[in-house]
Formats: structure tokens, C-alpha cells, sequence
């Protein structure tokens, strides 16, 4: 991440959950205390222990208690935090913990330069956060969610500042492409219908890029376009050319439904995201392997596999008997089976699990049935996946994802 895009972060941090929620921009302060720039300066950069052995501590004195000794093994680490002549460090195997600055040296993390987009949504802090610490290396890409515009082209932000503010930093300083994500709930009619709205929300939506120091952005749109579609690709194409401008990019996700235009959604971003999953009435698989098969098949009719990203969802749906339903995590699905001592099942048509309960029926991805759709990325030659909800997978998957994607 540059230095002025560091800057403009780190003045935004505790300013901006409600930002854009009028035609104006008011000014920005700069908020953050030195003693955290410092931190998020150091935040995701990586090191090499050059001492034989080193001592992890857990506060950042010689006097802190020890938690364990790092040998030749653990050369390599992650930093999280810098105080006073200490690094705060996450090596692969061992503790997380403070050891001397001097035993340590910085070293450049190189760009990615993968075959494919390997895309994370994730809501900041929280487990999405661990997995970043975990995972970033089998990441090109990452899409904070946060943002909404609403009918009139009003951009609302409604996160923890600082939480979006550390996780933006570590992926730029992972060398990650950072997209902020964008939902577009319902129709925008007042926008489509006035150029000065639109003008207004596109001026809005470069802000937002710039001052959190983003590499573009990924409008996410809910519902499923009629009749405006045009209208609305017309104002995503203006979007784009603003921020190409500006050497930024634009990605577009769209449902999949009969009757959109998905050639000129292409034409208008610089890569359209698909999804995996579809919206069901009835207990059933998160996302069929065949249904994901047949859509890629109908989109790439008349779009290149090359401005595609296929999205995929990484959890599960809990089908209850009272009629609603309820969103698990991959270990909130294996903590109810083991609850329930229920029988975890494997559905040969779907390629997903699923088990049943007195109260219930639970249907979910794991690296196995994600191990099928990823396979489709090869298939139809797609630019590559998005991983939702961040920190809520099956660990597994990123085995997986490594031995598919990552050449």
C-alpha cells in the first residue's frame, strides 16, 4: 500500500461509519493516536528471525512472561505490532507473541502474481480477521463489506472504522487488491432517473476508493434487474471510466436470473462476479454442483470465462421446523451435529452434505463439495473465485484452493 494511501486511511478510521450520507463530504481530521499509525504501519508485513533461537513473550518486555522458544523452523513470521523495540509476531507453527526488534529483520512482501483472482468478502474483525492472518497468502484479493447505496444513490457506511481500517492495512500490506464492497439492495429508481444523482453517487463512490486507499470497487447488486437494466450498466460504465482514471477497478455481482443481459453487464465492469448459491424456499443444498454447472454454461454463451469470477458460499443453512431459517458458520454446523449426535450425510446429485435433526435440517459446504465447484474454475477458464463470509469456512478449503488455483 503507498504512503498517501496510508495517510488517507489512517485519517479516516474514526470518522467514517457515517460518511456519504449526504450530497457533501464534510473534512476529515486525523484521529489516530502515533502510537497506532505505528502499528498499522507494521500490520501484515512480514520477517525473518535471524537469532538461532528466540523467546516469545507475551508483553513486549525482557521481564514478560515466556511463551515458548522459536528455532530454525520458524524463521519466517508474520508482524501484528511494533512498541518500544519489540515486534509483536505470528510464526507459522509456535506462539504469537512480543520478541527484541534486533533479532528480527523486515523483509518486502512481493506482489501476487497468480493465474487466478482469489477474492475474500469479509465483514471486518472477528474470525474473518484470523482467517486473514491464516490465509492472506492463498488470497489475490480482498472485499470488506460494509457499504450500502440506497435508491437516491446515497453511498451509508455502517462498520467498526478502526477494525475496517486494520484489516485494510494488513491486506495492503499482503500486497492484496482491496475492494470496497458496495450493495445494492433494491432498485435505484430515484438514481437511474436523474443525471445529478448519478453524478452525485459516482463522486461519492471515487471518494470512498480514495480515502480509504482502496485499488477499486465491487458493487454488489441484490435484487434482480427488469427493465432498468440498461439504465443501471450505463451508470456502472460511467463508474468504471471514473475510477479507471484514477488506475482503480470496478467489479459487478449480479444474480443469477433469466431475462439480464449478463453481455453488457460484462462490457460495462471490469469483471462480473457470479454466484454459487441461489435463493431456495425448501431445505436443500447451499449451492447444487449442477445448478452452479448449468448457470456457468448459459453465461459463458455469451460472456468470456475471463470476466468471471465465480463466488462461492463457504457456510451453511439451518432449515428449522418453526419455518425460519438460520445462517451457521462450518463450526457452528459440526457443533450442532455433535449436539444432536447426528449423522453427517452426503448428497450424490447436489455434491454437498447435509444431516437431519429432531428440530431441523442443515445443509453446508465443506472442502470437499467446495473441492467440485472449484474444479469448475479450470472448466469454464473463469478469472477466478470469491470466497464469502471470511472466517466461517471449513479450514480445509484452503488446501484445496491452493492445489487448484494457486499455480
Amino acid at each position: 500500500m503507498d504512503r498517501g494511501a496510508i495517510i488517507a486511511l489512517l485519517s479516516m478510521l474514526f470518522y467514517f461509519t457515517t460518511f456519504l450520507g449526504g450530497s457533501s463530504v464534510p473534512a476529515v481530521e486525523p484521529l489516530v493516536p502515533p502510537g497506532e499509525q505505528r502499528t498499522y504501519e507494521v500490520l501484515g508485513q512480514q520477517g525473518l528471525l535471524v537469532a538461532e533461537a528466540v523467546t516469545v513473550r507475551n508483553a513486549p518486555s525482557a521481564e514478560a512472561q515466556a511463551l515458548g522458544v522459536l528455532r530454525d523452523g520458524s524463521r519466517e513470521v508474520l508482524i501484528l505490532d511494533q512498541e518500544d523495540g519489540w515486534f509483536k509476531i505470528r510464526p507459522h507453527t509456535g506462539p504469537t507473541g512480543w520478541v527484541p526488534a534486533y533479532v528480527l529483520t523486515i523483509t518486502p512482501v512481493a506482489p501476487r502474481e497468480l493465474d487466478r483472482i482469489i477474492l475474500g468478502y469479509y465483514t471486518p474483525g472477528g474470525p474473518a480477521y484470523e482467517t486473514l492472518l491464516d490465509h492472506s497468502s492463498k488470497l489475490t484479493a480482498a472485499a470488506p463489506l460494509g457499504w450500502t447505496m440506497d435508491s437516491n444513490g446515497y453511498v451509508h457506511g455502517q462498520f467498526d472504522p478502526q477494525e475496517m481500517g486494520r484489516s485494510l492495512y494488513f491486506a495492503g500490506n499482503q500486497e492484496l487488491y482491496t475492494y470496497g464492497h458496495v450493495r445494492v439492495a433494491e432498485q435505484p429508481v430515484h438514481l437511474l432517473a436523474s443525471s445529478q444523482l448519478q453524478k452525485n453517487a459516482v463522486q461519492q463512490l471515487v471518494n470512498l476508493v480514495e480515502e480509504w486507499g482502496l485499488k477499486g470497487l465491487l458493487v454488489q447488486v441484490d435484487y434482480a434487474p427488469g427493465q432498468e437494466q440498461y439504465d443501471l450498466f450505463a451508470f456502472i460504465s460511467v463508474l468504471r471510466g471514473e475510477l479507471a482514471a484514477k488506475g482503480r477497478q470496478l467489479l459487478l455481482g449480479l444474480p443469477w436470473t433469466e431475462g439480464l443481459d449478463y453481455q453488457a453487464a460484462s462490457q460495462a465492469a471490469n469483471y462480473l462476479v457470479v454466484p454459487s448459491a441461489h435463493p431456495q424456499r425448501e431445505p436443500g443444498p447451499v449451492a447444487s454442483l449442477p445448478a452452479v454447472e448449468e448457470m456457468l454454461a448459459k453465461i459463458t454463451q455469451a460472456v468470456a470465462g475471463s470476466k468471471l469470477i465465480l463466488s462461492l458460499a463457504t457456510s451453511g443453512l439451518e432449515w428449522q421446523a418453526a419455518g425460519t431459517v438460520r445462517a451457521l458458520s462450518h463450526q457452528e454446523v459440526l457443533e450442532l451435529a455433535a449436539q444432536h449426535g447426528a449423522k453427517i450425510r452426503w448428497d450424490g446429485v447436489s455434491r454437498t452434505p447435509y444431516f437431519q435433526h429432531p428440530t431441523g435440517e442443515v445443509w453446508f459446504e465443506n472442502r470437499y463439495s467446495l473441492k467440485y465447484k472449484l474444479e469448475l474454475v479450470d472448466k469454464y477458464d473463469l478469472a477466478g473465485v470469491a470466497f464469502c463470509n471470511l472466517g466461517q469456512e471449513d479450514p480445509g478449503l484452503w488446501d484445496s484452493a491452493a492445489a487448484l488455483l494457486i499455480s
